[in-house]
């Protein structure tokens, strides 16, 4: 007997779910199995307010198979990557990896990748960060950079052909 999903009227993907925490322990990370819910993730979450599901309930999700719901659902490209959810869970459990296994999963069956996520890739490859490096306006109306604002400068890829092929060995990865 498997669950089902009251509100969708869905099946658990148990074979989805086994690969899954199967990718999990490939990365020596622990599966989903581990999460007791404590919501520890979700209240260091970056993106919490722009998630329709919460790192927590998309390990709750997880755990019981429901992954079609969350492939298809544009909630697992907000999620800002900042590894904060895997700093914070006492048992060691990544919605982060979750969700980076989900998005895979999403591109191999054929979904298609939101432009704002394309635009971000496209800009990592070409100048090594997610966006250009931004002057600030101060109060006083001027426009810093960030030495004259006291900020560390920005550190790009020390080899940036070595950085974008990487990138791609990883874009092309068989899911």
């Amino acid at each position: 007997m498997s669950i089902t999903d009251l509100t969708s009227r869905a099946e658990a993907q148990v074979a989805e779910r086994k690969e899954i925490n199967e990718r999990l322990q490939k990365l020596q990370e622990e599966v989903s199995d581990f999460c007791y819910q404590c919501a520890k993730c979700t209240s260091g979450c970056e993106a919490h307010k722009l998630l329709e599901l919460e790192p927590h309930k998309i390990v709750a999700l997880l755990k019981r198979g429901l992954i079609d719901e969350m492939i298809n659902s544009d909630m697992i490209w907000t999620c800002m990557s900042c590894f904060k959810c895997k700093e914070r869970c006492p048992q060691k459990v990544a919605p982060v990896n979750i969700l980076f296994t989900l998005k895979n999963l999403a591109v191999a069956s054929g979904k298609q990748v939101p432009g704002d996520f394309t635009a971000m890739l496209q800009s990592a490859m070409g100048i090594g960060l997610i966006q250009d490096i931004q002057t600030v306006p101060t109060r006083a109306g001027e426009t810093k950079t960030r030495e004259q604002a006291g900020l560390p400068p920005c550190s790009k890829p020390k080899d940036p052909a070595k950085f974008q092929q990487t990138i791609m060995t990883v874009a092309m990865e068989k899911v």
